[in-house]
């Protein structure tokens, strides 16, 4: 029996077949919804990791669980177009469709349907959930979901770190393909992989956390102190090598 993980996923990703951890560059470059959380990863100057790192290990209840499966977020399924996910929307938080903002990134020519509720996680706060239809399909290729201080000043830290924890708990013992399982790997970017992984059709989950500092504000010519900032993003992901999105083409300049 395969495990029907209705988790509610960036494209670019790397080769499978290389180190997973070369995802987090396409996953965090693509999304002009995360401009914002792309800016703090980059800058941050220290960063806490969720948990202490420790070697990735195959316990025998990882070895038994049933296979995860990633099929979307909630009732939003790869492949719906723009009016279906608005739909799901709709039932999943009854959100009706006028009310979701629609952004288009400019780069990538891919369209974000982009929604704000709370309480996904109990104390996490307010979550951005951004849903991306690509450019060629114009159908749903993969889901963002933000916490913290891109989507509330107020998000306090320790709160948001917990809700890593409970996450990366909650995806171990899911079932992923073990090969392609990484957690709690830092980045020279700032950042924290709290977990990373495939399915066995190559459908994909990367949980990223920074928790650190953005350098201050410039005001006539001095820097404001340091600003504390705690990101969390979740991606699940269609496609992680072929991801239906605008490219140049080779040969053209």
């Amino acid at each position: 029996m395969r495990r029907n993980f209705d988790c509610g996923a960036r494209s670019g990703w790397r080769n499978p077949a290389r180190p997973v951890s070369r995802t987090v560059r396409c996953a965090v470059s693509g999304m002009l919804l995360l401009l914002s959380a792309g800016a703090a990863m980059a800058a941050a100057e220290t960063t806490t990791p969720a948990t202490p790192a420790t070697p990735p290990t195959t316990s025998p209840a990882a070895e038994a669980a049933e296979a995860a499966q990633v099929l979307g977020f909630r009732s939003a399924r790869w492949g719906m177009n723009a009016a279906e996910v608005k739909a799901a929307i709709k039932k999943d938080f009854n959100i009706p469709p006028e009310k979701v903002q629609t952004e288009e990134n400019l780069s990538e020519r891919t369209t974000a349907l982009t929604v704000m509720t709370g309480d996904l996680i109990e104390s996490a706060g307010k979550a951005r959930i951004s849903y991306i239809l690509g450019y060629t399909t114009k159908k749903l290729m993969q889901v963002n979901l933000i916490w913290g201080n891109p989507v509330d000043p107020l998000a306090k830290s320790d709160e948001i770190v917990a809700a890593a924890n409970q996450l990366r708990e909650l995806f171990a013992s899911s079932g992923y393909q073990p090969g392609t399982i990484r957690s709690n790997v830092a980045t020279r970017d700032g950042t924290i992989i709290v977990f990373e992984g495939q399915d066995a059709g190559k459908h994909a989950t990367l949980l990223t956390l920074l928790n650190g500092t953005l350098p201050g504000a410039v005001h006539n010519g001095k820097r404001d102190a340091p600003v504390p900032t705690v990101v969390l993003r979740l991606s699940y992901i269609l496609d992680v090598q072929n991801p239906d999105i605008f490219r140049l083409k080779k040969g053209q300049f």
